[in-house]
């Protein structure tokens, strides 16, 4: 109990705890909005379209990899460290925005003979028109900026206004599986819009456009290269396991597989929360001891919201999904672990890794993640063909990923 309130009242004499306290309220502001909504979607678009959405949507998300380019976490540190130094954050912020309009332009390019090639991409182009928007937003809404300054606050207000006015409009324009794309360029519209709205209110705060150098250009890109790399890996494992679904299972599998992650991905994105809000404070006082604690707390955390949500699995997809959706079930009890170790191995990549520099480690433990998934989901399908050696794979390789970053800490003696 003394070390809690040593933690808590070291939180609360600096401005970490406010900035936790916004993210997690903007999580689970954008929860409430989403739990709103999807009963209502699963219902007026059904299992095959929403399913098809969320498989495109996951096409997508690879071209947003490449214009992210892991920029976020050196960008992060960078803003950290510059403590308000409105002409080292101008240097910044110029240069990651133009880096990721750069890969922008490349990923369509890039995109373009997929789209025309591939029959399923070919048939729904309209409705790949109504997402593309989205890989807009991380150019325009730099929440590495307010990460950095730990002034999520803006980010909160912004982003609830903007989500808040999906709410009518769905209700409004979407009534049928025809409305599909309609529901997907109001969710485009209504996030770009807020990312417009954050990065005015950034370059309004007394931050000029540089010319971009060279030097500095590529150095971003060395500097990133290692998280592109991890998230790549990151990426390909979990939309390539949702594309996978849809290709041997179905899209109204798909939708089931997706209902079982959006409620596993609730208290995830709370509890990554913690690691996101501590890390600007971390970064300036690595301290091993400090760590380990915070390491500790975290693997009990993990533990009790993986209980949790298995416990709450039947009620939640019930009420979200309907009885049609209820071999949802399993496959959250299932994923609900992962909750544990997206947790501890966030922490070990952001506490551990980056303070010792050590960047390329976290590049080969996502290089484990996806090959042990890979491994567990082809060794699965061809004993048992079932939707829940996805859930069941996903799951081991997040314990293959604990381990690894175990071994590298302790074999380098990172703590």
């Amino acid at each position: 109990m003394k070390e809690l309130r040593y933690i808590f009242n070291r939180l609360r004499a600096t401005r970490v705890l406010e900035n936790y306290s916004f993210m997690t309220a903007l999580t689970v502001l954008n929860s409430l909005i989403a739990i709103l909504i999807y009963p209502y979607l699963i219902r007026v678009l059904g299992k095959e379209q929403m399913g098809l959405y969320v498989f495109l949507f996951a096409v997508v998300s690879y071209l947003q990899v490449l214009v992210d380019y892991g920029f976020d976490q050196p960008a992060t540190k960078a803003v950290a460290e510059a403590a308000g130094d409105k002409k080292k954050l101008s240097f910044i912020l110029s240069h990651i925005q133009f880096a990721k309009f750069a890969n922008l332009l490349f990923s369509l390019l890039l995109a373009v003979p997929f789209v025309m090639f591939i029959p399923v991409l070919k048939e729904n182009i309209l409705l790949i028109a109504a997402i593309v928007p989205l890989l807009f937003v991380p150019i325009f809404f730099p929440s590495w900026y307010f990460q950095g300054t730990k002034n999520m606050k803006v980010v909160t207000y912004i982003n609830l206004c903007y989500r808040l006015l999906q709410v009518p409009f769905v209700f409004i324009f979407v009534h049928s599986p025809e409305h599909t794309c309609r529901y997907a360029f109001l969710v485009s519209f209504t996030m770009l819009a807020g990312a417009i709205a954050a990065s005015v209110y950034i370059w309004r705060q007394g931050l000029r456009p540089v010319k971009i150098s060279r030097e500095a250009f590529i150095t971003n890109y060395k500097d990133a290269t290692p998280f592109f790399l991890t998230h790549l890996a990151s990426n390909i494992k979990d939309k390539v396991l949702t594309n996978f679904v849809g290709v041997a299972f179905g899209m109204s599998e798909v939708a089931i597989y997706d209902l079982a992650c959006k409620i596993v991905q609730v208290p995830r994105l709370f509890t990554q929360n913690i690691n996101a809000a501590l890390f600007p404070e971390v970064i300036t006082d690595p301290a091993p001891e400090r760590v380990k604690k915070i390491l500790r707390y975290e693997r009990l955390a993990g533990g009790l919201f993986a209980v949790l949500v298995s416990l709450l699995a039947y009620p939640a997809v019930l009420l979200l999904g309907g009885r049609d959706m209820m071999t949802a079930v399993p496959l959250t009890v299932v994923l609900s672990l992962t909750i544990y170790s997206w947790l501890v191995v966030g922490a070990y990549l952001q506490f551990v890794f980056i303070p010792a520099h050590r960047y390329s480690y976290i590049t080969y433990n996502q290089l484990v993640a996806l090959f042990s998934c890979f491994l567990f989901c082809t060794v699965g399908y061809v004993l048992f063909r079932s939707v829940a050696v996805v859930a069941v794979a996903l799951t081991l390789s997040g314990f293959a990923e604990i381990l690894f970053c175990r071994y590298l800490t302790r074999k380098h003696s990172l703590l």
